[in-house]
């Protein structure tokens, strides 16, 4: 159970990131923010399906 709770953990950290990320973007609209956004969404949904695999 504890291993959930820390995917649970790293996925509300991951989320706070990519919210101050879209923030940044409204200024910054090159293709590096856009790139880090994108891999930061993609690691959220790839613990979001470990966390559902576990319970």
């Amino acid at each position: 159970m504890s291993e959930v709770k820390e995917l649970k953990k790293k996925h509300k950290q991951i989320e706070v990131q990519i919210k101050s990320l879209t923030k940044k973007r409204l200024n910054d609209r090159t293709s590096k923010s856009w790139g880090d956004l994108k891999k930061l969404k993609k690691l959220k949904l790839q613990i979001k399906d470990k966390i559902s695999k576990l319970i």
